[in-house]
């Protein structure tokens, strides 16, 4: 199944995807994993070693509620205080890592589950950031973002999450 979005953050914000997972994606044995692909044209000079002018990333968090991720992501003020930490168990660990891919205007990583993953709720969360850099010339960034879920066994799990979203909406 995939899903996907074009779209574009002002400089130093972030937006967050909800990402429904099926019951038959978390449940069980058997090999799955999600698959995040983020693209995105920052302005760019050839002669720098910082080529883009803007920077891009994402994370994957499950089993955590919206408002925390919103405020663990949210720029601080100085009164705010500390920011919440997210606990480990709520980042999927992708792979390659944020410092491998992150340099990049076309970042992939991916995460593979070999147990059930039901204790993480039905319901996970893409955090798409955009960080301001050299290029003050621009004030938002168009990116798209295309998320798969992948399984080794045959489901249709996109007939369920096309259901589950006709009954949100």
């Amino acid at each position: 199944m995939t899903l996907y979005a074009e779209d574009e953050l002002a400089l130093d914000h972030f937006a967050v995807y909800r990402i429904p997972i099926p019951e038959a994606f978390q449940a069980g044995n058997g090999e799955r994993c999600i698959r995040v692909t983020l693209a995105f044209d920052p302005p760019v000079r050839h002669t720098r070693n910082d080529y883009a002018g803007v920077g891009m990333s994402f994370r994957l968090v499950r089993g955590c509620q919206p408002d925390l991720i919103f405020d663990h992501y949210r720029k601080r003020e100085q009164d705010d205080g500390p920011f919440p930490e997210l606990a480990a168990r709520y980042n999927c660990n992708l792979a390659p890592g944020p410092q491998a891919r992150e340099k990049g205007t076309v970042q992939c990583a991916t995460v593979t589950f070999k147990r059930g993953v039901e204790e993480y709720g039905d319901s996970y969360y893409l955090v798409v950031r955009c960080e301001s850099g050299w290029a003050t010339h621009v004030d938002r960034q168009q990116f798209a973002v295309v998320l798969e879920l992948l399984q080794k066994a045959e489901v249709q799990l996109y007939e369920r999450v096309r259901q589950r979203i006709r009954l949100e909406a």
